[in-house]
């Protein structure tokens, strides 16, 4: 029936026992364990400590035993597809042990399912959560053309305590055995996106110790390393591979990515394919009544003036919702650019994405019939349920959840692998002013954004390589024996450049809409006041400068590039390609309160950047929302010294070897937001 079949990865001494049937007519490229990333740096934000338990809680943070997942790469090498019926985890099926309940959250968009649910013996429940407790698998695709490959991924709760976990497939055709050691893998693909017409790639390896090179690259198991730029050096722990693809990807499809490394061991990842431009987004709209098409054609106009090009789902405007969902509203928001994030498909809409929830974990913790310790995730099951439903109705569209701040930090990582883009929302503003009304014994965790990086960095973790949308706070909040106020300008400018230094390829605000005269909650970006309307230009100036190099942040990947600078800067990098480098300047000297932002000049900044040994410099140069501008350089190999002169709040300083980089981007700022900032400007 079956012969078997020994692959050895010296790294690690991670081995993988595969069985397989011949009449199955598949095999298995990869099959590992992904532990979660601890951030007990971060502790302070995941719990409400005093400044006198932040110590203590990140040591105990650092010793606590997270979860992970299990991922499985197949390929269909029979002449007829094969489909995915179930998996087996210690023998017991996942259909049947992550039991639906009845309790439907999200106005029945998803079901609560658990193991808990299921009509398990205790002992066979006990095996399950030895192996880890899994909360949801997904098989993506299910159905698996000839040649074609899938993935199938099951969330664990906690490490397991065995040392090695037993995973079938229940193919149409027959079953696939594999045996997974437990020991975490470390070299691991972290960013994986797409070039325009998707015909190249862009993966980024974090490799383990002991690793030097990668050796080889595979595409659906097949070699492609001589269409493949590799960059290697000893000291940045990223390697970044451009790979050009001779047949270009079809929008949508799943294909799995394998780098063999120097020293025997792989790195994989599959995920499905899109080549959309980097999403910069706003919730909400202006009120209007039914029927006001003036209104809802003045505010799309104002989106694209403020150099929006993604609006989300929540409107609350019958106007604008009925004018986007008209066929002259669409074509309207086409000729501008600006695409949506929508529930479901429909007609003639070229969706951005397809919004699966928002914050199920918010809802999680109501399911009832499951211990407090394992609420989070319910939902999982019944998500993944829903966006199958989705994909067999349009599969070139992707997916999208948003998970909220409950259950921090196990909620981004129970979530992150479940939609196509993941998203977190780390309401800097609303947490500030809770802190001043309600925990003040926490203001020292909230002078500066920095929980904007904290919450993004865990998010980016949990959902690599996939991209992540980081929605950031754009309102004031409203109650009704008190207020707090907007965000300034400063403040969102630096939780931009928090985000993308994380990893955030996606930005959203929430939200637009403003508050009746005695309403109370979240006032948005449409009240008509000084505080709004400043915050409101700088987002659309902010608009023009990261979509500037909106192509170069899409397939980026954050690296630890080696800087010396004045201790009040804060500098992070991003790696994007393998001919140019992004380094993110924030003002570090700067406190957040009640009444505003206080921020220091930095006067004569310099930076020192020991550059990757693959990047030889031929232009650097500064990009803001003024455009393209040069900046004082001089390089000597692989050391760079730029020369910033005085740093207001941020810097975008870009180092490529591509000498007709700087002219392309300065092209696309003049064709596309010169005109737009010109007219923010003058409302100054």
């Amino acid at each position: 029936m079956c012969r078997a079949v020994l692959i050895t990865f010296l790294f690690l001494a991670v081995t993988i026992f595969a069985k397989i049937p011949v009449a199955c007519g598949a095999q298995v490229l990869d099959a590992f364990f992904v532990a979660d990333r601890p951030f007990p740096e971060f502790v302070h934000y995941w719990s409400d400590l005093a400044p006198e338990e932040w110590s203590t809680a990140a040591e105990r943070e650092s010793r606590r035993t997270l979860g992970g997942y299990i991922h499985v790469y197949v390929r269909n090498d029979a002449a007829d597809r094969v489909s995915i019926e179930d998996v087996c985890l210690q023998g017991i099926s996942l259909k049947q042990a992550i039991a639906f309940s009845g309790q439907r959250k999200f106005k029945k968009v998803a079901q609560a399912a658990s193991i808990f649910f299921s009509k398990l013996s205790d002992s066979e429940r006990g095996v399950l959560v030895a192996a880890g407790e899994p909360v949801w698998y997904k098989i993506d695709p299910i159905t698996v053309e000839s040649g074609n490959t899938a993935g199938v991924v099951i969330r664990l709760r906690q490490q397991p305590a065995t040392p090695s976990i037993d995973v079938t497939l229940k193919l149409n055709s027959g079953n696939l055995d594999v045996s997974v050691v437990t020991s975490p893998r470390t070299s691991l693909v972290k960013s994986l996106s797409f070039g325009s017409g998707l015909k190249e790639a862009y993966c980024y390896l974090e490799k383990g110790d002991g690793v030097s090179s990668v050796k080889q690259i595979l595409l659906d198991g097949r070699d492609i390393t001589a269409d493949c730029t590799i960059a290697s050096d000893p000291n940045i722990r990223i390697l970044p591979v451009v790979c050009r693809l001779s047949d270009p990807l079809k929008r949508g499809s799943f294909h799995t990515f394998t780098a063999v490394l120097s020293d025997g061991s792989k790195a994989t990842a599959g995920l499905r394919c899109w080549d959309t431009e980097l999403f910069y987004g706003i919730w909400g709209a202006r009120s209007g009544r039914s029927g006001d098409v003036a209104l809802a054609r003045r505010f799309i106009d104002e989106l694209a003036e403020h150099n929006i090009n993604g609006h989300m789902i929540t409107i609350a405007s019958d106007a604008v919702r009925e004018y986007m969902n008209s066929p002259e509203g669409r074509r309207h928001m086409e000729q501008l650019g600006i695409r949506r994030v929508v529930m479901d498909p429909a007609n003639e809409l070229k969706a951005a994405a397809y919004y699966l929830a928002d914050e199920p974990d918010t809802a999680d913790y109501k399911v009832e019939g499951v211990p407090p310790g394992s609420k989070i995730g319910c939902l999982g099951q019944g998500l993944i349920q829903r966006a199958h439903e989705l994909r067999s109705i349009d599969s070139s569209t992707p997916n999208m959840l948003n998970v909220d701040m409950t259950f921090k930090p196990d909620n981004w990582y129970t979530y992150g692998q479940l939609p196509d883009i993941f998203a977190a929302d780390p309401y800097f503003q609303s947490h500030l002013a809770d802190v001043y009304y309600r925990k003040p014994y926490r203001i020292p965790a909230y002078t500066k954004a920095t929980e904007v990086y904290a919450v993004a960095s865990c998010a980016y973790s949990a959902c690599a390589p996939k991209p992540l949308h980081i929605i950031l706070n754009s309102t004031q909040v409203v109650q009704s024996d008190w207020k707090f106020r907007f965000a300034t300008p400063v403040e969102k400018r630096i939780e931009v450049y928090y985000a993308l230094a994380a990893g955030a390829k996606a930005v959203s605000y929430w939200w637009f809409v403003p508050l009746s005269a005695r309403g109370v909650g979240s006032n948005g970006l449409g009240a008509d006041t000084p505080e709004a309307r400043a915050l409101w230009r700088e987002i659309g100036l902010l608009g023009a400068e990261v979509r500037t190099i909106g192509s170069l942040i899409s397939r980026s990947c954050p690296a630890e590039v080696h800087v010396e600078t004045d201790h009040r800067l804060w500098v992070k990098s991003l790696i994007s390609g393998t001919d140019t480098a992004l380094f993110l300047v924030v003002n570090d000297d700067y406190a957040c309160d009640r009444v505003g932002t206080v921020i220091k000049l930095v006067d004569e900044a310099k930076l020192k950047i020991s550059l990757p040994k693959w990047l030889i410099p031929t232009a650097v140069f500064e990009v803001s929302c003024d455009g393209v501008s040069d900046v004082k350089w001089q390089a000597e190999g692989s050391n760079l010294a730029v020369d910033l002169g005085r740093v207001n709040v941020t810097r975008l300083i870009v180092v490529t070897s591509n000498s007709a980089l700087r002219g392309e981007l300065q092209e696309i700022y003049q064709s596309k937001f010169a005109q737009n900032v010109a007219k923010l400007r003058s409302k100054q």
